[in-house]
């Protein structure tokens, strides 16, 4: 009796000390949110990627603020390999990269939801961090996409700690279909995630497409190349063939005049026609070799120009 009294105690004092955190957290909340009201900006980015009011109170709580790039570099102290620019700094609030290069339209949003995701897996208990880290190991082992699985192995390689927060916010804004746990779970924060999935996906696959092309040229050029290159051996072995025919037939003539080259020289002329026809392949096979080097060239320039919108190339920083 006497333990089951002390198990009962010692309960009570966990839940009061629970219950007091939480109490301490929400009495905190109200008071920022008192002083807080969000400008245009941060409401369209809430309310374009579809969040709940539970969402909102926690994005706004943290009051988001949308800063020029190289302020939120110096706000933003670790890296993130994703095209998601912003942070999520405990205690300090949410800062957002302004983006404002039309090519790029959605990754604002993506960033909006993706650090406030931040915020939940952040004031989750152990206990509740643990379950949801169960299901989110369960749907990456499933999980076929090439470019998620490599930023989680990097973040492993980086801080096997980051994972498990960082895979939260991933799945939950570029990953379409989820257990049906997950989805539950994300749907307390979004009322239609798929919304903020398709503009992850929007802005993920011109990247790509932009990469697959280029991929393609290099492989065409360099099949292109090599045609070029067995070419030009062939005009190179034929202007000798007819640099020496013609020496010959000359110096025979000049030598003999009274014999009739008339058949040997047909037969020269038809070398010197097939001569200048490959070496008129050549020159359209150049040409459109040089056409594809221009367009992979623009492609390459394109992707460049994207990253260099964001200032600060393909490694994003974002505090965890």
């Amino acid at each position: 009796m006497k333990r089951f009294q002390r198990y009962l105690v010692m309960a009570i004092g966990v839940a009061v000390v629970f219950i007091g955190i939480r109490f301490t957290q929400d009495l905190e909340d109200w008071s920022r949110l008192l002083t807080y009201q969000p400008p245009p900006e941060v409401s369209r980015l809430a309310a374009t990627t579809m969040m709940t009011d539970t969402a909102r109170r926690l994005f706004y709580v943290n009051q988001p603020t949308i800063e020029a790039t190289k302020l939120s570099l110096n706000l933003c102290k670790s890296s993130e390999h994703t095209i998601v620019l912003g942070c999520y700094v405990p205690s300090k609030g949410i800062f957002l990269q302004a983006v404002t290069d039309p090519r790029l339209q959605g990754v604002m949003e993506v960033t909006a939801a993706h650090e406030m995701l931040h915020v939940v897996y952040q004031r989750m208990s152990i206990f509740e961090q643990s379950q949801i880290n169960k299901q989110l190991q369960a749907v990456l082992n499933q999980l076929d996409n090439p470019r998620i699985r490599k930023i989680v192995q990097t973040y492993r390689e980086q801080d096997s700690r980051s994972v498990d927060n960082e895979l939260h916010s991933i799945l939950g804004t570029e990953v379409q279909n989820l257990s049906p746990e997950l989805e539950a779970h994300y749907r307390i924060y979004f009322t239609n995630r798929s919304t903020i999935v398709a503009l992850s996906e929007q802005y993920e696959g011109r990247f790509t497409a932009l990469r697959n092309k280029a991929k393609l040229l290099s492989q065409q050029l360099s099949m292109q190349n090599l045609a070029l290159e067995q070419l030009s051996d062939r005009v190179k072995q034929e202007s000798k063939q007819v640099e020496i025919e013609g020496s010959t037939i000359q110096t025979e003539i000049v030598a003999n005049t009274q014999t009739d080259y008339s058949t040997r020289i047909a037969t020269f002329n038809d070398r010197v026609r097939n001569y200048n026809r490959l070496v008129v392949q050549l020159r359209e096979q150049t040409a459109s070799y040089n056409q594809l080097v221009t367009e992979r060239n623009s492609i390459t320039l394109e992707e460049k120009s994207l990253f260099e919108s964001l200032e600060n190339k393909s490694t994003q920083q974002v505090a965890k």
